[in-house]
């Protein structure tokens, strides 16, 4: 269900915590459910979707792309308007995507936003915007790969590198964990296979 403000953030996870408590009740099989955009929650409500098993589905570029706009709006609740970091804190799962067609469907100027908190133009500065939110490499990667293979009920064969999984993977230029944040936003691949079998690539 898509959600952005903290007051339908709030009723959403009301009704969840409602639906838990009849599948609970009449026990069955807690559904997967995930709020996509979560754009800005009430820090009481931060850890009810741990609690709730409700995965968070976010477009980390869009913190960027709106931060202004949110200070005019939001103001201090701002502080905790498009931050992963906090649902990671309390153990809540957190998958990420692009918005695209809306946004660029490059996953890596989502992963720079993630990390930096900041626009491609350094705005608006070194610290970035409430630095408090930025990512680490890793987290930022595991939510665009491992985590929506988890969330789908592929992680056993999607998401990540390793026996029995398909050799979905792309082969890149720079090493992400090597690089300086601002060089992220411009990784480009050099190669791309699927489930095994080279789909394209500019290397021998």
């Amino acid at each position: 269900i898509h959600a952005i403000g903290d007051l339908a953030n709030r009723e959403l996870l009301n009704a969840f915590e409602r639906l838990r408590a009849y599948e609970r009740d009449n026990h069955k099989t807690p559904l997967p459910h995930r709020i996509e955009h979560l754009q800005l929650i009430d820090p009481r409500d931060i850890p009810r979707l741990a609690e709730l098993g409700i995965t968070a589905s976010l477009q980390p570029i869009h913190a960027t792309s709106d931060m202004e706009m949110a200070d005019t709006y939001w103001g201090e609740r701002t502080r905790y308007a498009y931050a992963p970091k906090y649902q990671l804190e309390k153990g809540a799962r957190v998958v990420f995507g692009s918005d695209a067609p809306v946004e660029d469907p490059n996953p890596w100027l989502g992963i720079h936003a993630a990390v930096t908190r900041r626009r491609r133009d350094g705005s608006p500065g070194p610290e970035g915007w409430h630095p408090e939110g930025r990512l680490s490499v890793g987290e930022a990667l595991h939510a665009f790969s491992a985590a929506p293979g988890e969330v789908s009920g592929r992680g056993s064969l999607q998401g990540k590198l390793c026996p029995g999984c398909w050799a979905d993977l792309i082969v890149l230029e720079t090493d992400p964990f090597a690089c300086d944040g601002e060089v992220l936003a411009e990784i480009q691949p050099l190669g791309t296979m699927l489930n095994g079998e080279w789909v394209w690539r500019e290397f021998d």
